[in-house]
């Protein structure tokens, strides 16, 4: 939490004070054939299949863990497609907006989009992954918090040396993620009792598998 706030103030500074497409310009341009590999992977940990991935897997874990994710993906979505289907409908990404005048660096095997750019839906499903898994594991050291917060930050930041987002992208991309996690949570709070939580943490697939094989 405190590595998100801290990189929530930090970032806030290019988003407002920097000409739009100079940052990305300038890291576009410190590119290298270690970073475009790196980065053209990386960015895979925040396709949409991996939350729905992890919903499978915490449905044999626990119940709660389960409906957290469900409810996740569902905010998550809406927020994302409200801003990028319909509000900045069209909106161009940096490949239309810096257009053939200037020399770019494209990974080799990387599509990259033109249109559509606010928010970054991988960065946002990166952060509400992550934040998902901080949120299952019961031991949060800050080696694992910050190598979660590692991983999602180098979601958001591939999609900027990518050229398929700019950083006030991926900065709201980010923000969406987290928040579609905080309101899930107090989603959860608010529908369920907690004797109900308590029945859904201690219950699973799980244990249906293992009754019916007993029966």
């Amino acid at each position: 939490m405190v590595l998100c706030l801290g990189a929530t103030i930090i970032f806030l500074y290019p988003v407002l004070f920097l000409s739009k497409g100079e940052l990305e310009l300038l890291i576009n341009q410190n590119h290298s054939p270690i970073l475009d590999v790196f980065f053209k992977y990386i960015t895979h940990l925040g396709d949409g299949s991996l939350l729905a991935i992890l919903l499978v897997v915490l449905l044999f874990y626990n119940y709660s863990s389960a409906i957290l994710t469900t409810f996740t993906i569902v905010l998550q979505s809406i927020f994302v497609s409200i801003f990028k289907r319909w509000i900045f409908k069209g909106l161009e990404r940096p490949l239309a907006f810096f257009g053939d005048e200037i020399s770019l660096n494209f990974v080799e095997g990387v599509n990259v989009h033109s249109s559509n750019t606010f928010p970054s839906g991988h960065t946002a499903t990166g952060f509400a992954l992550f934040a998902l898994v901080f949120i299952v594991i019961n031991n949060r050291g800050v080696i694992i918090s910050t190598l979660l917060f590692f991983l999602a930050f180098c979601v958001g930041f591939s999609r900027v040396y990518l050229l398929q987002h700019f950083v006030i992208d991926v900065y709201f991309g980010a923000i969406f993620g987290l928040i579609s996690v905080v309101i899930a949570l107090i989603f959860m709070e608010k529908i369920f009792s907690q004797t109900q939580l308590i029945k859904f943490n201690q219950a699973s697939l799980r244990d249906v598998i293992s009754r019916k094989r007993k029966l």
